[in-house]
């Protein structure tokens, strides 16, 4: 009975909270899978994050309909997305990913402009964890894990960001940008059918 109840607990756990790398959300056996390939510099990443991420994450992810996983994409004309890149995911170790992505979304404008990226991710993180993310940032695994998600993106033939990629029954739809409306639309189409 203990062990049912903990997997219980763990699969809602799961359900409502950023997977153990802090970049998914919802359970990986979901019907549809959305691969979501953005840039932290990116204005319409900006767009697609605070206008349609959060939504399909409440509507469909946390429900077990979605399985929502983000890719890292910093795209070379924009001088601090790898670095912003590289702390969201030194972030996602210290289980912050979504509060330091929120962070580098809203105050994208500054820091795109200021070059000050430590100083915004840090500004929402506790001392513990800004030093803890600090150390991360220089291992160079954490830059891997960016050209990971990078190579991915060149490999599914990213053009653009934000680019979303859903696979449904093993078709895969390519959906750039995101009008939550629309994709809202075109899911609860797949669901049903």
């Amino acid at each position: 009975m203990r062990k049912i109840v903990a997997g219980f607990v763990l699969s809602l756990a799961a359900l409502g909270a950023w997977g153990a790398e802090m970049r998914s959300r919802g359970v990986s056996t979901a019907p549809i899978l959305i691969d979501v390939y953005s840039d932290f510099q990116c204005p319409a990443c900006k767009v697609l994050h605070e206008n349609t991420l959060g939504q399909l994450a409440y509507d469909y992810a946390d429900k077990g309909k979605v399985y929502l996983v983000h890719h890292e994409f910093p795209l070379p004309m924009h001088t601090h997305a790898m670095e912003a890149a590289c702390y969201a995911c030194a972030a996602s170790r210290v289980g912050k990913y979504q509060q330091v992505s929120d962070v580098l979304f809203h105050s994208q404008e500054i820091w795109a402009a200021n070059g000050k990226v430590d100083e915004t991710v840090c500004s929402i993180l506790t001392p513990a964890e800004a030093k803890k993310v600090r150390a991360l940032v220089k291992d160079p695994a954490i830059a891997a894990e960016v050209q990971k998600d990078i190579q991915a993106g060149k490999t599914a033939q990213i053009n653009q960001t934000p680019t979303m990629i859903l696979t449904y029954r093993g078709k895969q739809y390519r959906i750039p940008g995101g009008n939550y409306d629309i994709l809202r639309r075109f899911i609860d189409q797949l669901l049903a059918n």
